[in-house]
């Protein structure tokens, strides 16, 4: 009897896990930081945590010295590490901090401690209101059709970061010279233009920045426009929905490099908790548009929820998002530093 009760169970736990898909992996966030001549350097990173679908542990920092602290962020309940050194450096100092993850794949989730209401204002590049309540009128959307909003935020922008005439970015199969984009009908030279401005000028009217408005009038952006877009329409129309920042992990061998952050959003629906879409992904990957539709893969790691960070000690008092060091000098912010992450499979 007791034998066949430890067959049956062995069987069930088995069948449970055959439909789990979870990895696990360790990440590596490397700053090296140039000599600051002895001038105050403060520095901004995000800190990752635990939650229903990643568990976060062996969080290892090693500073070379440098005096930091684990600082946490209220409004959306992240952490962050706050390097304050008040004599600075004299010479090149690397920062760097090691940690394992075990992610799984979801749907939708229930999180604890996460109140939906603080999820349905305005940030100050995704605002609500106004013009999107004008597209969601011209539109036919509703907040009872959120793939209907999933759906029109895809097929209205296009996934692009073109800095120059001469980046990959501005040519086929990612632009086209006879092709306008967005709500302006822009071509791919203005989307440069733009760009070229925004650089100059230091403003946010370019892509790669969160800017919900720039991503309808233009159309043309990376993850960060996708979701602030996709944000401003479900807020506009009373469903709350969370902006998630942190790193896409390679899933073709066993270690190597991450080239960088990637963001997607989830939505709220009383009952059903929060359902993840990842468009951009799913722009770039056409085979994928229904499964990024609910559905995130295990091939990531979330650093930062939320935009509008309030932070510690920070000159500007708010910080769009966090992903990349922030970093200061004698108050000037400044990225006198370069950065490189990696991982390897667990």
């Amino acid at each position: 009897m007791i034998n066949k009760l430890f067959i049956c169970i062995t069987i069930i736990f088995i069948s449970c896990g055959s439909n789990m898909n979870s990895r696990a992996f360790n990440f590596t966030y490397q700053i090296n930081i140039e000599s600051t001549n002895n001038k105050k350097l403060e520095l901004w990173i995000p800190y990752p945590q635990s939650n229903e679908v990643q568990k976060i542990s062996n969080v290892q920092i090693s500073s070379n010295g440098l005096n930091y602290t684990i600082e946490n962020e209220n409004v959306h309940n992240n952490k962050y590490v706050y390097v304050n050194h008040q004599q600075g450096t004299n010479k090149s100092t690397t920062f760097s901090m090691t940690f394992d993850v075990l992610r799984k794949e979801h749907q939708n989730v229930n999180y604890k401690n996460v109140n939906p209401q603080k999820y349905l204002g305005s940030y100050q590049t995704v605002p609500t209101g106004e013009e999107f309540t004008k597209i969601i009128n011209e539109n036919n959307l509703s907040r009872y059709d959120i793939r209907g909003i999933y759906d029109y935020v895809l097929n209205g922008m296009h996934y692009g970061k073109p800095t120059s005439k001469d980046n990959k970015y501005f040519k086929d199969p990612w632009l086209f010279e006879n092709q306008t984009y967005g709500l302006k009908n822009v071509t791919r030279d203005e989307i440069v233009a733009l760009y070229e401005t925004a650089k100059k000028e230091q403003g946010n009217y370019t892509f790669g920045n969160g800017n919900s408005i720039y991503a309808c009038d233009i159309g043309v952006g990376n993850c960060t426009d996708y979701h602030s877009y996709f944000m401003s329409l479900n807020r506009t129309l009373g469903v709350p929905a969370r902006f998630h920042m942190g790193f896409p992990v390679p899933n073709n061998g066993d270690a190597g490099k991450v080239g960088g952050y990637h963001c997607w959003a989830d939505y709220y629906v009383q009952g059903k908790g929060w359902s993840p879409v990842d468009i951009s992904e799913a722009d770039k990957d056409p085979s994928k548009i229904d499964y990024f539709f609910g559905n995130v893969d295990q091939n990531r790691v979330d650093m930062m929820v939320g935009r509008d960070f309030v932070l510690k000690g920070y000159e500007k008092e708010i910080a769009n998002f966090l992903i990349y060091p922030i970093m200061e000098v004698n108050d000037q912010e400044l990225s006198k530093y370069k950065k490189s992450f990696k991982y390897n499979n667990l």
